[in-house]
């Protein structure tokens, strides 16, 4: 097959036939037969070629909260983990490029003195993948990037037009946005604290924030994050999967993990089908002994 890319100059190559298992925090994934990751100068032309040549666009961030099937995917991959990674801080407002992880950005407003962004310090994504999910807590009440976001820079991956779209305009709700249906990838994020504060005690938050988390979530194995949102009205989804008795099941290498039960462990070499499989057995299960319906979290990037 001829490339189709021939003749555009970027910073970085597009490369051919790129194992996506390396880029995600579950280490499951097939090859994608593009991949790439951005400068934006290319970005535009990159986009408008796809569009010519009929090659389909997904976009990846850290790699958490997210599930790529082990068959792989035909198309261009655009990976920010390494692009737009900028972070300015000016008075209370935040400027971060969608490539910045979570937990930088919580950091780097706490050492400013801008309060607001502790809990996102806990969270392994980007911000650009946080932005279009909404990413959040929900122990210690609901807490969400729509409280500290103020607007986004998106490129449309449709037409390669790029806009400054306010916060109240992205269609932000629990672990959910219109992103991803207006096909719009997250380029820059704007924020601005609630308040300021001393840093040492924002600090102080923080550490005391992961501290909680490494008691009672896997965060050193391999995992996606939280496996399904909340239900509405009811218990948390880690309590209904613990009481349906499915704690440690496992289905290949894929784990309901012993310490968290809405958290599902690659515990050796884990397929897409693997988890998949998984999360249906753990649906099923809850939905006949409590007649709840859970809802995926993680996105399937197929």
């Amino acid at each position: 097959m001829p490339d189709p890319f021939a003749g555009l100059t970027t910073q970085r190559p597009i490369r051919r036939d790129e194992p996506l298992h390396p880029y995600t925090t579950w280490k499951v994934g097939g090859t994608a037969r593009w991949f790439w990751e951005p400068d934006g100068d290319a970005l535009s032309d990159v986009l408008r070629r796809c569009r010519e040549t009929g090659i389909p666009v997904r976009v990846l961030g850290r790699g958490s909260n997210v599930l790529i099937d082990s068959r792989g995917f035909d198309g261009l991959v655009i990976c920010l983990r390494n692009s737009f990674t900028d972070i300015e801080v000016e008075g209370s407002t935040v400027r971060a490029g969608a490539g910045v992880q979570l937990p930088k950005l919580a950091r780097t407003a706490s050492r400013a003195g801008i309060a607001g962004f502790g809990f996102l310090v806990g969270i392994p994504g980007s911000v650009g993948g946080g932005t279009a999910m909404n990413a959040g807590l929900t122990a210690k009440g609901r807490r969400e990037i729509s409280t500290v976001l103020e607007a986004a820079t998106v490129v449309d991956l449709a037409s390669g037009e790029t806009a400054t779209v306010p916060a109240s305009e992205l269609g932000l709700d629990y672990r959910q946005s219109k992103l991803a249906e207006k096909r719009w990838m997250v380029t820059e994020a704007v924020f601005r604290g609630p308040s300021m504060g001393d840093p040492k005690e924002l600090m102080s938050e923080i550490r005391s924030h992961m501290a909680d988390r490494h008691a009672k979530q896997p965060l050193d194995r391999r995992t996606a994050g939280s496996t399904f949102k909340q239900p509405a009205g009811g218990a948390a989804a880690g309590w209904y999967i613990e009481n349906a008795g499915l704690k440690g099941c496992s289905i290949g290498s894929a784990m309901i993990s012993h310490k968290h039960a809405n958290w599902i462990e690659n515990t050796g070499a884990a397929t897409s089908d693997d988890i998949r499989n998984l999360v249906e057995h753990i649906q099923e299960s809850v939905a006949s002994r409590f007649g709840v319906a859970l809802d995926p979290e993680v996105t399937f990037l197929i």
